[in-house]
């Protein structure tokens, strides 16, 4: 496809790009390496810039240099079309002689600034599957001009991450999203050709996420992608996971306040742990929980709590989170006991995942949960930091743990399923916080 303007500019795409032309409030490509998409986008805007007088912002969610912007691709790409007559190439900003203006900032350090900016026509997001909701909430309504449009590019990550859930999987009605490829590329190098290749035949499962842009199999850094992968591989993870019809269907809960409340539903069938579904909430009264819980329809058994159930409410009688749900008919509740070091509790969950069997359609949400739980890497030092990150996977997480704390010490398959590389983990935790693991369920 070649697209010409008045000013006699001249640039060829690929067809998979032709929306970039049409107007539309929202426009998201997103996909593999080597698909050319950032590419196409740069010489869209350049090519539209020279036509006409444009303010166009390019953001992304981290940028603490023009180096780590789109500077030196628009650059390149004036070079490329012929371009450098029109536009005027600066340390941190790229002119029109038109009077058209290229601006670049991260939003995550420069909120207040992009607050304030007026008159923008195109925001281009690049990388956007970084960006988090609070950003959003902070770029769009900027972006308010009379026929103004975003342009959003990224490589998917997790099917969690807000960009996919805003402007994919629950897409504006305002947008044109397209899934793109190298495939979609008639320029794509032959170097590139045989990178894909070789990690296609050692890594599949990275291929599809780098080349293919499907979902991050598990994430860097990931709490227990080692186990989930096991899960996977030994079939653990299925769909219609029987439920024996005499089987009591338990519930382990991360009670939530502000933020989310998970709740996972297990049975319990000789030595495995059938986890059959999943639930989680935000912002719910407790008697809302309870009628969810109760109208999954499985024949219920014990609820498994954390220990600040049992912390008492201003303002509702002096009583507890605990006596209001078993007023509520969620009963008998078992509280699990604090444990002072989170790493403790995440060793004693590896130990137990050989137990584990999910649904994987009732429970994906939590497996996608736990999939994305992960260490946070340090800036400065660039080592994991030693406590899980906590964001909107955590609750899923803490919830299953209640499960493995609670079964621990009453488990009599526990000590064949733990390695002895376990053992020694959970023995060094114990010597440097306390036997914090002695109290029976």
């Amino acid at each position: 496809m070649r697209f010409g303007s008045s000013s006699s500019v001249e640039a060829t795409f690929s067809e998979a790009f032709e929306p970039l032309f049409h107007p539309a409030r929202y426009k998201v490509f997103y996909g593999g390496r080597g698909s050319g998409k950032s590419w196409a986008v740069a010489r869209a805007l350049l090519v539209q810039a020279a036509s006409r007088k444009l303010r166009i912002l390019c953001t992304r969610e981290f940028q603490s240099s023009i180096q780590e912007s789109v500077h030196k691709l628009l650059s390149d790409q004036i070079a490329a079309l012929g371009l450098s007559a029109q536009y005027q190439i600066l340390q941190n900003t790229i002119r029109g002689l038109n009077g058209s203006e290229f601006i670049f900032e991260g939003v995550r350090s420069n909120v207040d600034k992009i607050k304030s900016m007026e008159g923008i026509d195109i925001c281009w997001v690049e990388e956007a599957d970084k960006v988090r909701e609070a950003s959003w909430s902070v770029l769009i309504p900027t972006v308010r001009k009379e026929g103004s449009e975003i342009w959003i590019t990224f490589n998917p990550f997790l099917k969690t991450d807000s960009t996919w859930q805003r402007f994919v999987a629950t897409p504006p009605p305002s947008a044109v999203v397209k899934k793109v490829s190298h495939r979609d590329n008639p320029w794509f190098p032959e170097e590139l050709r045989a990178e894909l290749e070789h990690l296609k035949e050692v890594d599949y499962d990275e291929y599809r996420h780098v080349w293919e842009g499907e979902f991050k199999a598990f994430t860097t850094g990931a709490v227990f992608g080692t186990q989930l992968k096991a899960a996977r591989e030994e079939g653990r993870i299925r769909p219609h996971l029987p439920i024996p019809s005499s089987c009591e269907v338990h519930t382990t809960w991360d009670l939530g306040k502000s933020d989310a409340t998970a709740i996972w539903f297990f049975c319990q069938v000789g030595p495995e742990r059938r986890f059959i579904d999943y639930l989680e909430g935000r912002q719910l009264e407790i008697g809302d929980y309870a009628k969810l819980v109760k109208g999954r329809g499985h024949n219920l058994g014990r609820h498994y709590m954390p220990h600040d159930v049992d912390h008492d409410i201003l303002g509702f009688g002096n009583r507890n989170r605990r006596r209001m749900f078993e007023d509520a008919g969620i009963k008998p509740i078992t509280v699990v006991p604090r444990i002072r070091a989170i790493q403790e509790g995440i060793e004693i969950v590896r130990s137990q995942f050989s137990t584990y069997w999910f649904d994987s359609e009732r429970c994906e949400e939590g497996l996608e949960r736990l999939q994305a739980y992960r260490y946070e890497m340090s800036d400065r030092t660039l080592d994991f930091r030693p406590e899980p990150l906590h964001d909107a996977s955590s609750h899923a997480a803490d919830a299953l743990r209640q499960q493995a704390q609670a079964f621990r010490a009453a488990d009599p398959w526990q000590k064949d399923n733990l390695s002895e590389r376990r053992i020694k983990a959970i023995d060094k935790w114990r010597s440097g916080h306390g036997d914090s693991a002695s109290w029976m369920v």
